[in-house]
């Protein structure tokens, strides 16, 4: 730690007076910079320890220790959508061609497991296969029988709020237990109306 005055006559001096003590010289190749790109890049640069050769070991595994560009793991399955047509030709190919499940996946590219299922559906109920979407989740509670009761109560009165439409439904059907928000939802998706 060192202070440094100025003399008087605008120079800057050490505390024993001594001129220029800014004045040193700085080694700027002391540490040579350079961008390494690669791990095995690194380990050449790096000064060798104990007479351990790290320029052989990269060249001899310099496809293990080549540079990989990772994805990241999803975390959902892929699902192979097989349509119509290519369920058309299974069959085909299981009936016309005299072939059994196995055959006929592994010439069309289909998964066994799926073929084997298919078949299966297809010796219960023939047209099982060919449907879409199965329906899942929890069935509606409102149906059409109380869209019904609902029009019925708007058209004798088109300003009634919520509550009011839900006083015939409750009347109409004692058994129904419903929220407002599922009534307020279904009148607005199911019935195209807007109530207060």
């Amino acid at each position: 730690f060192q202070i440094f005055y100025e003399d008087g006559h605008g120079n800057a001096v050490d505390a024993y007076g001594r001129p220029k003590p800014m004045d040193y010289i700085i080694d700027e190749e002391r540490y040579a910079l350079e961008t390494v790109s690669s791990h095995t890049q690194y380990l050449h640069n790096q000064p060798q320890e104990n007479n351990f050769d790290v320029g052989s070991v990269a060249d001899e595994n310099a496809e293990d220790y080549a540079d990989v560009c990772m994805k990241e793991a999803s975390s959902k399955r892929v699902y192979t959508l097989y349509t119509d047509k290519g369920k058309v030709i299974f069959f085909k190919l299981m009936f016309e061609n005299v072939m059994n499940a196995l055959a006929a996946a592994k010439q069309l590219g289909i998964h066994v497991h799926t073929a084997q299922r298919w078949a299966q559906m297809y010796k219960t109920y023939t047209d099982s296969i060919f449907i879409k979407h199965k329906i899942t989740g929890r069935s509606r509670i409102l149906h059409e029988e109380y869209k019904q009761v609902i029009l019925e109560y708007i058209d004798e009165s088109p300003s009634a709020a919520l509550e009011q439409v839900m006083e015939p439904l409750l009347q109409k059907f004692q058994d129904l237990k419903v929220s407002k928000s599922t009534i307020y939802n279904f009148v607005r998706t199911e019935c195209n109306f807007s109530v207060k």
